[in-house]
């Protein structure tokens, strides 16, 4: 047995034979049977056992380990939420009935059955099911987090150093250009009330965006998409890029939004948005812009062809596309 083992082997004991309420009381429980590690550890080591809270008889929550066959999914799904004696769980269009599957086949004490729709799943439960139990255990297995995905505001300056340390470092995995951002670059952007930020229940940050206007607003930038490294796979790119997208539209209705990137997946959502691939010409002619691409390890590329192309992809909506058709009855 390895030293993880080891540890997760304890913090599973200790979780079984004791209330175990916050993670500073687990630090202390491992610590008195001789086991010293980190927050950082601690924290991925409650992830990979399962481990959640349920509520206390006393008052508040306290970890448990969740049933063995209630390991997670492969799948995931965007919400759940506990109401009476249902819990509704939303997920991609098509993808109801496998989620729904796997849950009937995973025997969570409390539940009676599921009805799957195409996006939504209904879970009954039993008169005396612990739903703080079946919550937790049911976001475990799919994948969701408590994040809210919301416009930035000047509570969260503090997170601008993580910020630019999280674009630099996706960066230079992917070896691709993504333009280097200050921390007081981000800090603007979220004073002006110009960016979008995942923040998790417990305050730490999870993804990020923010908008950009140009050429006296006639076109507007989204721009340093990000999403933590240990927040991802869990469909949080999406949702922080429609949030951006509707504060562009918001703040700059007329705008055409514009942005350039090497992502496959950000490609696709832009797609889904109703974006269309378009060559530089038609995007914004402000040299502001382009300046900022300088910290690109690309810029050269960029430099050498006029600003007309680069390894990037140039993506556009354009609102005029996208006229509202109104009923005749509404007229």
């Amino acid at each position: 047995m390895n030293e993880r083992e080891k540890r997760q082997k304890t913090i599973a004991s200790i979780v079984e034979t004791q209330n175990i309420h916050t993670q500073e009381e687990l630090l202390q429980a491992l610590e008195s049977r001789g086991i010293c590690t980190t927050q950082a550890t601690l924290s991925r080591d409650i992830k990979e056992l399962g481990a959640i809270k349920v509520g206390s008889p006393e008052g508040g929550q306290h970890y448990k380990i969740r049933a063995i066959q209630t390991s997670r999914s492969h799948f995931v799904a965007e919400s759940v939420e506990v109401s009476g004696q249902l819990c509704a769980i939303k997920v991609k269009p098509g993808f109801a009935a496998p989620i729904s599957s796997t849950i009937d086949s995973a025997g969570i004490s409390g539940i009676m059955g599921t009805i799957a729709g195409d996006d939504t799943v209904l879970v009954m439960l039993r008169a005396d099911a612990d739903r703080d139990y079946i919550s937790n255990t049911i976001k475990t297995m799919f994948n969701v987090s408590d994040i809210t995905v919301r416009v930035a505001n000047e509570g969260d300056l503090k997170y601008a150093q993580d910020i630019c340390d999280e674009i630099f470092i996706s960066s230079q995995e992917r070896k691709t250009g993504i333009a280097r951002r200050t921390p007081e670059y981000i800090q603007e952007k979220m004073k002006a009330g110009k960016a979008a930020i995942a923040v998790t229940a417990d305050g730490e940050f999870a993804g990020f965006s923010y908008v950009e206007s140009w050429g006296h607003s006639k076109y507007v930038a989204n721009s340093g998409l990000i999403v933590a490294h240990k927040f991802r796979g869990l469909g949080l790119a999406r949702k922080i890029k429609e949030q951006t997208f509707k504060l562009s539209r918001t703040l700059f209705p007329d705008a055409k939004i514009f942005s350039i990137t090497t992502g496959a997946a950000v490609m696709k959502m832009n797609y889904e948005f109703g974006f269309r691939p378009v060559p530089f010409s038609e995007l914004t002619d402000d040299p502001e812009f382009w300046k900022g691409c300088e910290g690109c390890r690309h810029f050269d590329i960029l430099k050498s062809h006029n600003y007309t192309m680069c390894i990037c992809t140039g993506l556009l909506y354009d609102p005029k596309e996208h006229l509202e058709i109104h009923h005749p009855d509404d007229i």
